[in-house]
């Protein structure tokens, strides 16, 4: 495939469509849409690969592709706070030199990964979901969906007669506990003026059924701990609003003290009690105050369930913080699952805290602790039958999840395509592969970027 031509990114009309990260992999999402020579963005993660020790690095994409075929980015549009989707933003978001839209949570947590810094500060804008948004040659509008964070938020654009919906991380739970339900009027609504192309989530398209919702989830976690003696120890993924309610709501209900351990656990809840999203939440007691309470009335939240070595879950099980000791009997529950990837760095963790002799309950044996923040099969079939596209890009997902997204989609009489990063696709009418440009990774070293072999 050709170098794009000048006259292919800057004279014809489009719309384009180029992934520089989220396809063929978990994370990193970065999305590029262009139209009359006018681009913006979606989403600006970071990913991860492991090492040969099982730990994993901190990747994110490179921009390098840009300056090469002189696409200006004018706004970064951000569907939610996940690191996958807003943690390279450190990094990139100086030399993407744009303004950036989102939630007020979003911005919430992109503010505090980029502290002081008041030229970035400015250029953040809070939209409002469900209103229009003009970039260019652009119609922009946030539509709330349900997810594993707050105000997570599909995008519907309009750009060179084209109508695309953009679903970002997604799922269709009734009882979220936390945040908005999913905009299903409005998504009908768009379904009738008529969808020309989804750009969606397939995460979990292989996986059939509907998934558990997060209501479902707090009486599993109920159910569980008020039968455990001793301390209890659950991580989850720290931007689980919804998890960490329930978790508040099961200490109060089993007479437990709920004690936060881990800086992005306690930045989430901060930022969570800040924008009202904890009502009736228990007061934390402090970590260093956990010693003085009796071990059944202990129930310690904690950041660490994909086996991050810093994490405090893998601090506590290697004895390397002086401010709470696990003791043999104690209870560890892994409300979370683990991200492709991960697993080494998940299963090196499970062995140091099986050698201190606790017991270890996880999703794979325990379903009810743990329910997806993305759509199985019977949720996409029904996001379809509202949306009715014509076309399909399958993102957000290794290879197999974006062919099972496509496999189901053609079920449905969609037709749909398999994008690999760096491909321009040409979304004017059957999306078509138009050319491609350069796509991969910068590691990332504590401060510095530098290359990433592969």
């Amino acid at each position: 495939m050709p170098k794009p031509s000048p006259s292919l990114l800057h004279q014809q009309i489009g719309p384009f469509f180029v992934s520089l990260g989220g396809t063929g992999e978990i994370g990193a999402n970065l999305y590029l849409y262009g139209c009359h020579g006018y681009w913006i963005a979606v989403d600006c993660g970071q990913g991860f690969r492991p090492t040969s020790t099982g730990e994993t690095q901190s990747v994110v994409p490179d921009l390098r592709a840009l300056e090469d075929n002189g696409i200006k980015i004018q706004a970064l549009l951000i569907t939610h706070g996940h690191e996958d989707h807003i943690g390279a933003l450190p990094w990139l978001w100086q030399q993407l030199n744009c303004p950036l839209y989102t939630t007020p949570f979003t911005a919430g947590l992109i503010s505090r990964k980029i502290p002081g810094n008041n030229s970035r500060q400015r250029k953040i804008h809070i939209i409002e979901p469900l209103q229009s948004y003009s970039f260019g040659p652009f119609t922009g509008e946030w539509v709330p969906v349900t997810h594993s964070i707050p105000e997570a938020q599909g995008i519907y654009l309009k750009a060179g007669g084209r109508r695309i919906y953009h679903t970002g991380d997604w799922k269709l739970d009734p009882h979220p506990l936390v945040g908005r339900i999913t905009a299903t009027e409005r998504l009908q609504a768009i379904g009738k003026e008529g969808v020309d192309i989804v750009v969606g989530d397939s995460t979990n398209a292989p996986k059939s059924g509907w998934n558990a919702s997060e209501k479902t989830v707090r009486q599993g976690l109920l159910n569980c701990i008020a039968k455990l003696p001793n301390r209890v120890v659950v991580t989850c993924f720290a931007s689980n609003v919804a998890r960490l309610s329930s978790l508040g709501y099961v200490a109060k209900a089993t007479g437990r003290n709920l004690i936060i351990a881990g800086r992005s656990m306690q930045r989430i809840h901060q930022l969570a009690r800040q924008q009202d999203y904890l009502p009736d939440f228990p007061t934390p007691v402090p970590l260093q105050d956990a010693g003085y309470l009796p071990r059944d009335k202990q129930l310690l939240v904690c950041t660490g369930s994909q086996g991050e070595p810093q994490a405090f879950l893998a601090k506590l099980a290697q004895d390397r913080t002086h401010q709470m000791n696990l003791e043999a009997g104690d209870h560890v529950v892994f409300s979370s699952k683990t991200i492709p990837g991960n697993e080494k760095a998940v299963l090196r963790l499970t062995r140091y805290l099986e050698h201190k002799q606790l017991q270890i309950l996880t999703a794979d044996s325990h379903p009810e602790l743990h329910a997806s923040g993305h759509p199985g099969q019977e949720e996409i079939k029904q996001l379809y039958a509202w949306l009715k596209p014509k076309h399909l890009l399958a993102m957000h997902g290794e290879e197999y999840h974006q062919q099972a997204h496509c496999d189901l989609a053609q079920q449905l009489d969609i037709n749909a395509r398999l994008p690999a990063e760096g491909e321009i696709y040409d979304l004017s009418a059957t999306p078509r592969l138009a050319a491609e440009i350069y796509s991969g990774r910068l590691l990332v070293q504590g401060e510095d970027l530098v290359p990433w072999g592969g």
